[in-house]
This record gives C-alpha cells, sequence and structure tokens, in this order.
C-alpha cells in the first residue's frame, strides 16, 4: 500500500479527488490543510511516518520540498490555468499585480501573456518574493502605491492577505485534470524511488568505507545521487538539489562555487575543515554517461605549504588580487547574458583583450573576472589607470627603472606592472591616454613579450596577458594620428563591448535592489514601482556608477525624511538637472548603411532603448503590436 500525504491551503477539489483515490486504488492518503512555515513542519512529521511521497501545490509544495527527502509532487499551475484567471481579472481592472514564489515565477513567459491580453507592463505587473514577511511588504506597497488595482496569487494566502486590506483578489486554480494526473503519478515515483533508496543504501555504505562525499550526475550534468556523508560534510539537504541541475548546486552553495568557474579540482574548507573537491567525467567504452564530484577531508597544513598556495599568500600580501568574478555582476537581460558567455570563452585563452564601455558600465569588474575564470587566476591581477598617472610617471610604472636612472630615482629601481604581473593579467584601464612615446613601448612588450626598464640596458622575458579597457572611440583617436593604429590591432585580438545602462533596462530593478541592499544598515528599504519605472526610463549617463550613487543617497538621506516618497523626488529633480538636454522625441537617429533587412533591425534597436512604451513604439515604427512583438523576438531584445 502506498502511503501518500496531501498538504495544501484552502484548496477543497484536492481533498475530493484525495478521497475518490482512496476508493479507486490501493492508496492509503492522508490530507491536512495547511499553509507555508506551518505546512513544512507537518510534511516533517508525515516524512518520519516513512510516508512515500508529499502531493502539494503552490508555494507550500515549493517550500516543503526545500525542507524534506521524500519525493514531492507539486501540482502544476499551467500557462492556461494563469491566463483563465487574468481575463477574470481584466474585468475588474488594468491594473493588475502577480505575486509568486521565486522558484515559480521562472516557469511563465509573460512577455507572451501581456501579448495575448493586450496589456502594458504597466497594466500586468509580476512581483516575486522569497518570504513571507516579503509577501506581506509587497502587497502592502501595493495597497498604499495603488488604487483600484487586483492582486493575482497562486496560493490562498496570498488570496487572505489582500482581503486583509479589502483589495480585490483573485486565485488562480488548477484544472481537475491536472490534479487528477499528479495523483496517478504518485504509485510510479514511489516504486522508482523505493528502488533508487535500495541502490543509495549501498552506494552510501561503500562511500562510507572510502571517507568520502560523492555527488553523481547523469551525462547533462542533472544530479541524480548524492551521498549522506557529503550532506554532514558541507550541511546541504539533498532532498534540495537531487532532480536539479549541477550549476543549481555550485551557484546555491559557496563551497561548490569554484566548479560553475571551470575549475574541476581545487581545496575548500568548511566549518573549519580543509577537504580537496574533484569532478571526474565517467565513461563505458568511451562514451560518457555521467559525471561524479568527489569531496575529501585533506589535511589543511599540506594545501597550505603547496606552491600555487604561496603565490597566492603572496599576490594577497602585495595587494595583487582580482576582486570580483563573473558572479559579481549584477544583470539577467540578453545584453548581459551574452558578454558574460563571451567573457567566459575568452577567458579560456591568453589572448589580449581589449573592453569598450561608456564611464561607470564595470570595464575593471568585468577584466577581474575574466582573470579569475582563467588559468592565471592563481597568480597576480596588476590594474593601472593609464589616464590618471602624469605621462611622465607612466612609463616608469609600466616597465620599471634602475637606480639612478633619473633624479629622484628610489635606491635599488623599481619593479614594474609588468614584471609584478608575471603568470597573471595587466589590466590597463583608459588605455586611450597613454602618450605615443610609451605606445611605441607598449607595442614592443606585445611583439617580443619582453620589457626594457628605464635606465637598464638589458631585456626582461615577461609572462602576463594584456586587458585593455577604453571608454573612447580609438577609431576617431587612429584618424587624429594621437593613437598606434599597430597597437590598436595586437590590443584587439579579442573584443568585447559593455553595454551602457540605458541599453539593460530590465537589469536595473536587479542593481537597485543590491544597492539598496548594500547600503540599508538600520532598515530594509525598497522603492515604489512607480518610481523604479521612472528611474528605467532616466538615460543613466553615468550608468551603474551614477545610479549606484543615486541609491546609496537615498539610504543615507532617509534616515532623516520620514516621508521616503518625496525624497525620492527630490533627488530626482537633482538628477534629471544635471542630465544633458537631449529630445526625447527622437526625430532623428544615426544608423550604419547597409541591407534593408540590417538597416530595419538598426533602426528598431535604437528606438526600443529609448523608450519602455511598446504601443507607442509601434505606432512611431507604422506596424502592429503583433508584428513589433516578433520583430523584436527575433532580435532576442524580448
Amino acid at each position: 500500500m502506498y502511503k501518500i500525504a496531501v498538504i495544501y491551503s484552502a484548496y477543497p477539489e484536492m481533498k475530493e479527488i484525495a478521497k475518490e483515490f482512496n476508493k479507486i486504488k490501493d492508496y492509503h492518503i492522508k490530507v491536512e490543510e495547511v499553509v507555508l512555515d506551518e505546512a513544512v513542519e507537518v510534511a516533517k512529521n508525515y516524512e518520519a511516518q516513512n510516508y512515500d511521497i508529499i502531493i502539494s501545490r503552490g508555494i507550500t509544495g515549493a517550500l516543503i520540498r526545500k525542507a524534506i527527502n521524500i519525493p514531492v509532487i507539486n501540482i502544476e499551475v499551467t500557462t492556461t490555468d494563469l491566463l483563465i484567471t487574468l481575463l477574470k481579472a481584466k474585468q475588474y481592472s488594468k491594473n493588475i499585480f502577480v505575486l509568486l514564489y521565486d522558484d515559480i515565477i521562472i516557469s511563465y513567459d509573460f512577455s507572451f501573456i501581456r501579448e495575448l491580453l493586450d496589456l502594458s507592463e504597466d497594466e500586468l505587473t509580476i512581483y516575486e518574493y522569497k518570504t513571507e514577511d516579503e509577501l506581506k511588504r509587497r502587497i502592502s506597497h501595493i495597497n498604499n502605491d495603488h488604487i483600484d488595482c487586483v492582486i493575482v496569487g497562486i496560493g490562498a494566502y496570498t488570496i487572505d492577505i489582500a482581503r486583509s486590506y479589502n483589495m480585490k483578489s483573485l486565485m488562480v486554480y488548477s484544472n481537475r485534470e491536472t490534479i487528477y494526473k499528479a495523483f496517478e503519478q504518485a504509485a510510479s515515483i514511489i516504486d522508482i524511488t523505493k528502488k533508487h533508496i535500495q541502490v543509495s543504501n549501498m552506494t552510501n555504505s561503500f562511500a562510507k568505507e572510502l571517507k568520502n562525499g560523492i555527488v553523481f550526475t547523469d551525462i547533462e550534468e542533472n544530479i541524480i545521487f548524492i551521498t549522506d556523508i557529503l550532506c554532514s560534510f558541507v550541511g546541504i539537504n539533498k532532498g534540495m538539489y537531487i532532480g536539479r541541475s549541477l550549476s543549481f548546486l555550485t551557484e546555491s552553495t559557496e563551497f561548490f562555487n569554484e566548479l560553475s568557474l571551470g575549475k574541476n579540482n581545487y581545496t575548500a574548507e568548511y566549518n573549519r575543515k580543509t577537504f580537496n573537491v574533484a569532478k571526474i567525467q565517467l565513461s563505458i567504452d568511451k562514451d560518457i554517461i555521467g559525471y561524479a564530484i568527489t569531496v575529501k577531508q585533506v589535511d589543511k597544513e599540506i594545501r597550505k605549504n603547496t606552491q600555487s598556495k604561496e603565490i597566492e599568500y603572496k599576490n594577497e600580501g602585495l595587494g595583487l588580487k582580482a576582486k570580483y568574478n563573473f558572479e559579481d555582476i549584477i544583470g539577467q537581460s540578453n545584453p548581459i547574458i551574452k558578454l558574460i558567455e563571451r567573457a567566459k570563452s575568452y577567458s579560456k585563452s591568453d589572448a589580449n583583450i581589449l573592453i569598450v564601455g561608456e564611464s561607470g558600465t564595470g570595464k575593471e569588474l568585468l577584466a577581474s573576472s575574466i582573470h579569475n575564470y582563467s588559468n592565471r587566476s592563481n597568480g597576480p591581477f596588476v590594474a593601472i589607470n593609464c589616464a590618471a598617472l602624469p605621462q611622465s610617471l607612466l612609463e616608469s610604472e609600466l616597465f620599471g627603472y634602475e637606480e639612478g636612472s633619473f633624479t629622484g630615482a628610489k635606491k635599488g629601481g623599481k619593479v614594474g606592472i609588468f614584471e609584478l604581473a608575471e603568470n597573471g593579467t595587466v589590466f590597463l584601464d583608459e588605455v586611450s591616454e597613454i602618450s605615443l612615446s610609451a605606445q611605441a613601448q607598449l607595442l614592443r612588450v606585445l611583439q617580443e613579450k619582453t620589457i626594457m626598464r628605464i635606465g637598464a640596458n638589458k631585456m626582461i622575458p615577461i609572462n602576463a596577458r594584456i586587458i585593455a579597457a577604453t571608454n573612447a572611440d580609438l577609431q576617431k583617436r587612429i584618424k587624429s594620428g594621437t593613437f598606434r593604429e599597430d597597437l590598436f590591432h595586437r590590443l584587439n585580438v579579442l573584443n568585447l563591448k559593455i553595454p551602457p545602462l540605458r541599453e539593460r533596462k530590465d537589469d536595473i530593478i536587479l542593481l537597485i535592489n543590491r544597492f539598496l541592499e548594500l547600503y540599508s544598515y538600520k532598515e530594509k528599504l525598497d522603492l515604489p514601482h512607480v518610481f523604479v519605472q521612472k528611474l528605467k526610463n532616466y538615460r543613466w549617463h553615468g550608468n551603474i556608477r551614477e545610479l549606484q550613487n543615486f541609491v546609496e543617497k537615498f539610504v543615507i538621506l532617509s534616515n532623516d525624511f520620514p516621508d521616503k516618497f518625496k525624497l525620492l523626488e527630490e533627488l530626482y529633480h537633482d538628477l534629471i538637472s544635471y542630465e544633458r538636454y537631449e529630445d526625447n522625441n527622437i526625430n532623428s537617429i544615426d544608423i550604419k548603411i547597409s541591407n534593408l533587412k540590417d538597416m530595419e533591425m538598426q533602426i528598431i534597436k535604437k528606438l526600443y532603448n529609448e523608450t519602455d512604451n511598446k504601443i507607442n513604439l509601434a505606432r512611431k515604427l507604422g506596424i502592429s503590436r503583433t508584428s513589433l512583438w516578433n520583430k523584436l523576438k527575433e532580435m532576442e531584445l524580448e
């Protein structure tokens, strides 16, 4: 007999179907009507009573899945279910707010849903939440900032909170067929799980003898097994990870972060213990069948005495460590995802890279991430701003000098940055500002891989990768004679262009939340949705740095301003008072002459980056909204 627990909140149809299955199947089914944290405790009790499986729905199911080790079937809410509810909501108001748990929100294409319902982003707003408190805050802010709106949620708890504010609210219901399907799947999942447990017990017993923790994945890197000893090593609940991709484990658990950087053998610390982590490819007759990640405890002193660690300590002591990784780059927009993918590919090479981007876009952040993702990550990362030093001193900083080579030279001379960066990376920021004489020496370094200190008479071989960055148009500098064309081609072997903030508007809310988290010490602050839209429409000439300054100023002044909205309005007025004059109607744009299709794409992209209203954009282009949506999808802008 199969033992099944059904845990739900205010969903009587699940109870009815459970009764039907109790009659027609060999099931022993218990039904509980509870919510959130209480539901998790009830699920743990059923796990302790050796129940085989839990059936649940929405956030309740998502929270239970993270907390227990037995299988959880979380009844699906389909796009059709959501559309039916949104059509009802639209009859009440064109100001609709959908609140979804963060594990659920990725299941839906809201651009497609808005297009079908003929609703703009302002008319259909999507909020995600991770905790009960965050859900309450979201609904409270909606109530304070909006009138005549409708709250749509998957769980009854969301609806109860909305109704406590006397707000109109609608719950999304799963169709009866989907619920039936979940109960029918339960038996086969239980049978598979029992076989898995048998194999699991055998593997756990074997791994315990080896004293190693092990994770097994299939060929697509989906996790299929985790040993108990690994869970005890690093303090994780395997029920949260089995069935998910390995990337979920590596990104959500700091212990395994370096696997996501492409490092297949490294040491890591947890709870004052040191472990060796290795990723191994599993094959049969040369065919790859999956992967194993092994975790073995090692003597901490052995690791400290390795050569690579000595180099790392030396670099840290000299302040020559790259501070940032790709995980520090905030953004989920298409341009930034593509940029990171290309930068990771470039990291595997030692070829020179030229990074181009406006001031404040994060050029050093990207260069640092490339270094830490590369094979040179244990070597030094030496950065220099070529515009910050007088040109008379720049050459001595770059190439070093011998004792007595000029008045004021230090006794014993000085090592230049190319020597300091041996086996590492040199980052030349604002490379466009180097004098022509320094450019000639830099060209020789790139060609010959040697340097000569000022005042010396011998060449020194160097082994350092060059990453250069600029916010200037180097082609124009070449035409004006202030930048060498041969040097440009040496630096521009690989190139990356960082998009300005106005071309990645969808990332603005993520950046705002990150900066609020960074600067908020006393209380958690957030910005009203209406105001966020204002900030998304601002052009941000100073890019991320300007946005960061704005948020920091808001946090500092908020302690003395009880009316946060008034403070934001004042800060926004200060912001736009410094903005350069631009015609927001944009009567003319610059494009490159090409074929008709390419020129059409250029026009659409430039206008798309200048407006947040797709209805107005479609009118300006003289096409229907459906045609515009199809073109944006083709260009991967939606």
